[in-house]
C-alpha cells in the first residue's frame, strides 16, 4: 500500500469499504485517531502503536460490518469490552442516528471514551462502566439490543454468554474473532444453544494489510434463561459445556 498522510488514510479506508460517509464523519474519524494515538501514552487502548496503523488496522477493521449489514441504521446497539472505543466509536460516527452503548469494566477507559464523545459533539450515545455478568441481568439492559458487537479477547463459548442476554429476540451478535475460531466455534455450540442463540454465519475478510479477519454472528433465536449470565468471573473460569 503506498505511502498517505492519516487524512489521506482516512479517505482511503473510505473508498475501499464503499460506505457512505461525508467530511464531518471523515474528520470526526482522524480526530478519533488522534486521541487514540495520544491516550496511548496514558494507558493502553489499542495494540496499534501507530496514527497509521489505527486508521489502516483499527478504523478499518471495526467499520468493515457496514459493507455487508443493511440495517444497523436506528438500531440500538451495545459495545462489549469497548475499551479505547473499537468497534463501536467508529461505528457511531458512520451511522450517527444509532443508539450506541458502549461498556467497560475499566473505569479509566469510559473516562477516555466520554472525552472522545464530547470532543467529537457525538449524540445518542452513553458510556457504562461495569462487567456484563452484571449489566446483563439488568431489567433496563437485558434483551434490549438489537446488535451486540465485541473485539474483546475472549473465546467464542465465553462471549456467547456474555452478549447473548443483552439481544432481542432477532438481534445478532457480531464478534471480531482471529485464527483459532473454528475451533473456538466448535466448542462454543453447548454455550451458544444454552444461551438462546444459534450461529447465523461466518465473514472472512482481509484487512488493507493483507491480514485475515473473522466475524462470527450469533443470532438471538429464544429467551436467555436467567441463569445467564453467571456470576462475575464464572463464564471465564468455566465456559458452559466445559
Amino acid at each position: 500500500m503506498p505511502e498517505k498522510s492519516p487524512q489521506e488514510l482516512i479517505n482511503y479506508i473510505i473508498e475501499q469499504l464503499k460506505v457512505e460517509s461525508s467530511m464531518k464523519i471523515k474528520d470526526q474519524l482522524f480526530e478519533y485517531a488522534k486521541m487514540l494515538y495520544m491516550g496511548l501514552k496514558k494507558q493502553r487502548l489499542t495494540g496499534e502503536r501507530t496514527i497509521e496503523g489505527i486508521i489502516v488496522k483499527q478504523l478499518y477493521d471495526s467499520l468493515y460490518p457496514l459493507t455487508v449489514v443493511e440495517n444497523m441504521k436506528r438500531s440500538r446497539i451495545l459495545d462489549l469490552g469497548s475499551g479505547g472505543g473499537l468497534p463501536g466509536l467508529p461505528i457511531k460516527i458512520l451511522l450517527p442516528e444509532t443508539d450506541m452503548y458502549l461498556m467497560d469494566s475499566n473505569n479509566r477507559k469510559i473516562q477516555f471514551l466520554n472525552e472522545v464523545s464530547t470532543t467529537l459533539g457525538l449524540k445518542k450515545i452513553k458510556h457504562i462502566c461495569g462487567r456484563a455478568e452484571e449489566w446483563g441481568h439488568d431489567h433496563n439492559h437485558r434483551e434490549k439490543y438489537d446488535y451486540v458487537t465485541s473485539k474483546a479477547v475472549a473465546e467464542l463459548a465465553v462471549l456467547s454468554e456474555l452478549t447473548l442476554p443483552f439481544l432481542k429476540i432477532g438481534g445478532r451478535a457480531l464478534l471480531y474473532k482471529g485464527p483459532r475460531w473454528q475451533e473456538e466455534a466448535e466448542f462454543a455450540k453447548t454455550a451458544i444453544e444454552s444461551c438462546g442463540g444459534a450461529t447465523d454465519g461466518i465473514w472472512h475478510y482481509k484487512l488493507l494489510t493483507g491480514e485475515k479477519r473473522v466475524i462470527f454472528i450469533i443470532r438471538k433465536n429464544d429467551i436467555t434463561p436467567a441463569c445467564y449470565p453467571r456470576a462475575v468471573g464464572k463464564p471465564a473460569k468455566r465456559p458452559i459445556g466445559s
